[in-house]
């Protein structure tokens, strides 16, 4: 006789989180498992998918960068099969919404139609327009692009500063 476990007891299992490190930086980076939750619902798996994209939000220690809140899409992006372009008022009420929860605005996620993705002069020329145009908590902002496979390749990760792009090693 088998001995059943309840529906009730039963867990599915959650996306583990991901860390990230650089030898640019003495931090380490966390993904929160919600963090990856909720980008994978925008994740361009079909063949008309359009791109994507948010905020990504988070803490910051002497050791950790951590991210903890990724949101977006919003009403009134710009989104077509290859190109984003996030509703910047939608955007920035989104940044003001997370401080007063006292989270510090980290950087900005969007996806792309590629299994390995990586940044585009258009993707890196918008974020060191937004570090320019920022009044910011942080020196540089975090760049993450999600690709169509779910394994680690399928992460882009960077930091962007003013003449800089740091790569992240995911693991």
């Amino acid at each position: 006789m088998a001995i059943m476990c309840p529906k009730w007891l039963r867990r599915t299992p959650q996306p583990a989180g991901i860390r990230g490190t650089s030898d640019k930086f003495h931090q380490h980076l966390w993904l929160e498992p919600s963090v990856l939750e909720h980008i994978a619902a925008f994740r361009q798996a079909g063949r008309y998918s359009t791109e994507a994209g948010g905020q990504l939000f988070g803490m910051v220690s002497i050791d950790e960068v951590r991210v903890i809140i990724a949101t977006g899409p919003y009403r009134g992006d710009e989104r077509g099969r290859f190109h984003y372009r996030s509703n910047p008022k939608a955007a920035q009420r989104e940044i003001t919404k997370q401080a007063k929860n006292g989270l510090i605005y980290l950087g900005e996620w969007h996806t792309h139609a590629e299994d390995n993705p990586s940044a585009s002069e258009s993707d890196k020329d918008t974020m060191k327009r937004l570090l320019q145009c920022s009044k910011l908590n942080v020196n540089t902002l975090l760049m993450l692009i999600v690709g169509r496979i779910t394994e680690l390749d399928g992460f882009y990760l960077c930091s962007v500063g003013p003449s800089t792009l740091d790569m992240w090693v995911l693991e």
